[in-house]
């Protein structure tokens, strides 16, 4: 499943309107903006099946091979509900890769999943 940038930027909007403790635009501690409303759930279809999470990171600095973590956004995908738990049963894998790029402004973090 991948998200187009609509439904991207229209997820986080319906996630902001019902979150009463979110900083917007901070990204200095992610689980504290988080709440436990939720999130659409009838929108958003929820994977029923195994799957694998891959986490690839664009940085203008690498980091460390174990700097980069996806267990906030992993965690985030079971608050939403498009996971049913992050279990070894609902997620076979999670792999991370990395990849340089020219400014910090452009830095972003792609969470692919396959089933």
């Amino acid at each position: 499943m991948r998200w187009t940038e609509e439904q991207y930027q229209d997820f986080l909007r319906r996630r902001d309107a019902g979150n009463k403790n979110s900083a917007a635009g901070s990204a200095g501690n992610v689980e504290q903006a988080s709440c436990y409303e939720p999130v659409g759930a009838q929108e958003i279809p929820r994977l029923d099946s195994p799957c694998r999470i891959h986490v690839h990171s664009l940085r203008h600095r690498l980091a460390d091979s174990d700097g980069i973590s996806g267990k906030a956004a992993i965690d985030g995908l079971v608050h939403a509900g498009i996971l049913e738990d992050d279990s070894p049963r609902y997620v076979e894998e999670v792999s991370y890769s990395q990849e340089k790029i020219g400014t910090k402004r452009q830095e972003q973090t792609e969470i692919i999943i396959s089933w």
